[in-house]
């Protein structure tokens, strides 16, 4: 799927956009902006994978990353859409270096 379809396909009232993560770190899901929250159970994502996104955190500090997170409501692996009843968080950092995080994407704005 493209990242076009993903945002088409979302139709949601609210702000959203697809990132294609893309630094050479695997993304994990969390409950919540921080990593002792634990995982819901979907599997890393690995770089080049889609995530859909509706805005942006402050969580956890991560090396010298930062510490902004993504609160994701798609996953889309190896072309397959998962749209998520509940929403979790992927660190901003490993996801795409930040580069839509903090007010850079008009589309994510804070949570």
């Amino acid at each position: 799927m493209s990242v076009g379809a993903l945002i088409t396909t979302a139709g949601s009232a609210s702000a959203s956009d697809a990132i294609t993560t893309s630094t050479s770190h695997s993304i994990g899901f969390y409950n919540q902006p921080n990593t002792e929250s634990g995982k819901p159970g979907w599997p890393d994502m690995t770089p080049g994978g889609i995530i859909g996104v509706d805005c942006w955190t402050v969580g956890e500090s991560i090396g010298n990353y930062g510490n902004t997170w993504y609160r994701v409501y798609a996953i889309n692996y190896n072309g397959v859409t998962h749209w998520l009843k509940t929403s979790v968080y992927a660190f901003a950092g490993y996801a795409d270096g930040n580069a839509h995080s903090v007010n850079r994407d008009p589309n994510i704005p804070q949570c």
